[in-house]
């Protein structure tokens, strides 16, 4: 399916295995394995993708004991907004304004951030902050490097663990918040806990129960 014009992607998805990349063509590309049980929409350029992988017994409609694969190509830079349930994402270069997982096994590269949970999952990767982000690890595991901030983050474990590692070179000033979880800082001087100018703030909140670790990416590690 080839969509023009799009200038934000909506999507809702449940029992899915979500591929999506951005690309340098100025079109948005859905491929899904089978058009039945999806539900596409385009209007005033946006397009909205519900998607909830089906099978049929008979005349029963039940859930797909497996995940039904999706792959999503859009445009450098056009906003894409996900929630999905029961399922895997897999994404690289793409913009986020907003992900949404449960129950899911995500990997992000160099995706750029907006507002991103995750319950009951298992994400990582790399990504990049620009303006505004936050982060929350909901009774799951986060662990994410952070290759640019050039904005605000705010990251909050709520019976999860979340590893969060930014870049030495980072103007940024580290906000703890204490809520009654366990907030660890490595290679960050509590007393003094500034990098650079200090202009992009990080907020820190472990609720109890949670577990949150901050730490500097220094060259080109890869572990965090």
């Amino acid at each position: 399916m080839r969509f023009e014009g799009i200038e934000e992607v909506w999507m809702k998805l449940v029992d899915v295995d979500l591929k999506i990349a951005a690309w340098d063509r100025d079109y948005v590309e859905l491929n899904p394995r089978s058009e039945k049980g999806i539900k596409v929409r385009v209007k005033d350029g946006r397009l909205s993708v519900d998607y909830k992988a089906l099978w049929k017994l008979g005349k029963t409609i039940k859930r797909d004991r497996g995940l039904e694969p999706l792959e999503l190509r859009v445009p450098f830079g056009v906003p894409v907004s996900v929630g999905i349930k029961r399922g895997e994402v897999t994404a690289e270069g793409v913009r986020f304004e907003s992900l949404s997982v449960g129950e899911c096994k995500t990997s992000l590269k160099g995706c750029i951030i907006g507002d991103l949970i995750s319950a009951v999952s298992t994400l990582s990767g790399s990504v990049v902050v620009k303006e505004k982000a936050s982060v929350m690890a909901i009774a799951g595991r986060v662990t994410l490097k952070v290759e640019e901030l050039d904005g605000d983050i705010k990251a909050v474990s709520n019976m999860g663990i979340l590893k969060l590692a930014i870049p030495i070179d980072s103007d940024a000033s580290i906000k703890v918040e204490d809520n009654g979880g366990v907030v660890k800082l490595e290679g960050i001087n509590p007393k003094d806990p500034i990098l650079g100018d200090g202009r992009n703030t990080v907020t820190l909140r472990a609720e109890i129960g949670g577990i949150l670790e901050l730490s500097i990416l220094e060259g080109d590690e890869d572990d965090i």
